[in-house]
């Protein structure tokens, strides 16, 4: 990892940004930081003394960005990961700063780490604790989860490994706190009955799933009612915490009934891989977009799915069908994560479907190469235990 880095101030000048540029001289590519106004699925955060670094796990073999908050403390690390020449340039900015001066005022130096094991760590940390809140489980798409035990070994041994980057800061956990700068703590208030009918020892496979894609014509209910419209879609996974919902693109259904004078959108949700919550209160709900009035109904979990159902009004539905062709669905957990939608769906779309390739291609290394650690220790693509295991033992996808 080597490279010229950018430091510069934000928020006034109260805190210091280090960010990796590209070979063009343009920063920030494929280096997030947790000031960025638009959180992704893809960044991996690792709360070190006197701030934070960050990566995406697309781009693992690139240098971290950096928010620094107390630059004194961070400079017991900086050397480490970046250099003697940054940490004389971060030294450089911590002078008096005034009003004047401009709130991103820069300065560039040379990157290259007097500890590049300990970068390989620290990478290999971050990416340990994004799998715990963001490895994208699927039945559907075979892609299994990861073993919570054999992940938190891998934690606990890389957190060692990682003692440099902690040491100055006092903590009273068991591990540094790390996290996705998407995350925020549930509320549990919620009013959603969670009649759990599911079977926790009984794996469900792939080919379990048929699920319709797409809009379709007015076809026969099994139960006597008229389908007018049906589709299936994903989830924006900032809106609920792991455990609840399968990572697919196609784990979102919902269909449009119409039976005894009466008309319901119903919303089927697959549920993700291992136990259902151990919470009552962890029950997604349903946003139905499309309508006249937008739809909000909890779930409940039933087998392996979330279900849940509303009165659709075809006479008032927005949109060009009036038999709901068009509605759109957004699953999340109430005072979870991001607020709403994002603003593009299509590129969080893009996203997951590089994080979900990225899973796979991780297990297949993990498969070719049997209990071997995938790779050198200080490789920025070095397989988790965990990833292992879940590789070996994934006979139900």
């Amino acid at each position: 990892m080597t490279g010229v880095v950018r430091i510069g101030r934000a928020e006034g000048g109260r805190l210091r940004v280090i960010t990796p540029l590209d070979p063009d001289g343009s920063g920030g590519g494929s280096a997030p930081n947790v000031l960025d106004s638009a959180p992704g699925v893809d960044v991996a955060v690792l709360d070190v003394a006197g701030g934070h670094l960050t990566w995406s796990v697309l781009a693992l073999e690139a240098a971290p960005a950096a928010v620094l908050d107390d630059v004194d403390l961070a400079q017991e690390w900086v050397w480490a990961v970046y250099g003697e020449r940054v940490a004389l340039a971060l030294a450089d900015t911590g002078e008096a700063v005034t009003e004047a001066e401009p709130a991103q005022a820069v300065a560039e130096a040379e990157a290259a780490p007097a500890l590049p094991g300990l970068v390989a760590s620290a990478r290999r940390l971050a990416f340990a604790h994004w799998a715990a809140r963001w490895w994208p489980a699927s039945v559907i798409d075979s892609i299994p989860a990861l073993d919570e035990r054999l992940l938190d070994q891998d934690i606990g041994d890389l957190t060692e490994e990682c003692d440099l980057l902690f040491a100055a800061r006092e903590t009273t956990d068991s591990h540094p706190p790390v996290r996705s700068y998407a995350d925020t703590h549930a509320d549990a208030d919620s009013d959603v009955d969670a009649d759990a009918d599911a079977d926790a020892d009984v794996t469900p496979r792939a080919t379990d799933y048929a699920l319709a894609a797409g809009p379709a014509s007015a076809t026969a209910d099994p139960e006597g009612g008229l389908t007018l419209a049906r589709g299936t879609g994903g989830s924006d996974w900032r809106r609920y915490p792991p455990g609840l919902v399968d990572a697919s693109e196609r784990a979102v259904s919902w269909v449009v009934v119409r039976a005894d004078a009466r008309t319901t959108v119903t919303v089927t949700v697959v549920a993700a891989p291992g136990p259902p919550p151990a919470h009552p209160l962890l029950t997604p709900r349903a946003a139905v977009s499309g309508t006249a009035d937008q739809l909000d109904f909890g779930l409940r979990l039933v087998a392996d799915s979330w279900l849940g159902d509303a009165p659709f009004d075809t006479a008032g539905a927005g949109g060009p069908d009036p038999c709901g062709a068009g509605l759109a669905v957004d699953i999340y957990l109430p005072g979870f994560g991001t607020p709403g939608p994002p603003d593009d769906p299509a590129a969080q779309e893009a996203v997951r479907a590089r994080v979900r390739d990225l899973a796979r291609s991780r297990l297949a290394r993990a498969r070719a190469s049997g209990t071997s650690a995938g790779g050198s220790a200080d490789g920025p693509g070095s397989l988790l235990r965990a990833e292992i295991a879940a590789a070996s033992d994934d006979t139900d996808f």
